[in-house]
């Protein structure tokens, strides 16, 4: 039985006849947009790659990683390509791609949070599933710079990766989807370099479903940090640019440097900070699986458990080696040896 057939059925028997007519929708749409890929990776036209608009976590473990794969498998010239992202995190498509647009070069990091959330209230979710008004208006953007161009839209992830997320293919299938290579190392500012430490921690703490914002999380990510006996690098955002806030380090001693960070390339910057580091300290999520693609140990915090750990599975199958840990607050120390 195919895995569409399979996914189907499982559709059919928890008896979701609208799920099952929006999936099967779906299925048509998605042989139309292969169809289409094959031709324009066989163009010689320019090639927008994005824009991507979604979560690092997502960019970092299917995004770039499927991208990496196509462009390399393909041959495609890097001359063609024009890889869209935001916090200057195109740099992580390094000599696959020959230009790179940031998103906040076209729009403000407001307007970008007001067009996710209006996708979120008319949808019911944040991701780039479809091409709507938002990414539209930003394709017009783009090829309004860059000249008549075809379009790989983030959409293909969701796609090709479908079976991996709803558990009918294995997580190490992950790596015949896409090339899970190192991040490139990138260059700060001088200002940037003169604030770091010789030696530090980095430091990337937001709330969410596992860390929830409560007064005793507030505490103990305290505690946690003073115990440490390294400097602690605190990998504040520059700007807010989506539904997650950092936590403010009051009363602990930490170096900040979102006042040098613009959001055009704070995701760049951040990734190489935690590159530098001899330990990550990050929220369990997204911004932890930075650690694992530059080569930092990282410990991914957490307080209520994650209902659903598919993601975690697939990173410890395409990064064997990494040393990534899940510290539950309040149950352990962190040990830097």
């Amino acid at each position: 039985m195919s895995l569409v057939v399979r996914r189907l059925s499982r559709l059919a028997r928890r008896r979701s006849l609208h799920w099952t007519v929006h999936a099967l929708r779906r299925e048509v749409r998605l042989r139309r947009d292969e169809a289409q890929l094959r031709r324009v990776l066989r163009s010689q036209r320019t090639l927008i790659v994005g824009p991507f608009l979604g979560e690092v976590g997502y960019e970092l473990l299917y995004w770039r990683p499927l991208v990496l794969r196509l462009l390399r498998s393909h041959g495609v010239d890097p001359e063609r390509v024009v890889v869209v992202s935001r916090g200057g995190a195109g740099a992580w498509y390094g000599e696959f791609a020959a230009r790179a647009i940031d998103v906040f070069e076209l729009i403000s990091p407001d307007e970008l949070r007001r067009g996710v959330d209006e996708r979120a209230q008319r949808t019911g979710q944040r991701k780039q599933m479809e091409e709507d008004d938002l990414d539209a208006f930003l394709i017009r953007e783009l090829r309004a710079r860059v000249g008549d161009a075809d379009v790989l839209h983030p959409r293909l992830m969701y796609g090709r990766l479908r079976f991996l997320w709803e558990g009918l293919r294995p997580p190490a299938d992950a790596l015949q989807l896409g090339d899970y290579d190192d991040l490139p190392r990138q260059r700060l500012s001088p200002e940037l370099e003169s604030r770091l430490p010789e030696r530090f921690a980095a430091l990337k703490v937001y709330f969410n479903v596992c860390l929830p914002d409560r007064p005793d999380v507030h505490a103990e990510v305290a505690t946690l940090v003073r115990d440490l006996d390294l400097p602690v690098v605190a990998l504040e955002a520059g700007a807010s640019v989506d539904d997650h806030e950092d936590w403010r380090a009051a009363g602990v001693d930490v170096v900040h440097v979102g006042d040098l960070l613009d959001a055009s390339a704070n995701l760049a910057a951040q990734a190489e900070i935690a590159a530098r580091a001899e330990l990550l300290l990050a929220t369990y999520g997204g911004f932890s699986y930075v650690g694992p693609f530059v080569g930092t140990p990282t410990e991914a915090l957490w307080v209520e458990p994650e209902k659903n750990e598919r993601h975690e599975r697939i990173l410890r199958a395409v990064r064997p080696n990494a040393s990534y840990e899940r510290t539950r607050l309040g149950s352990a120390s962190i040990s830097l040896t």
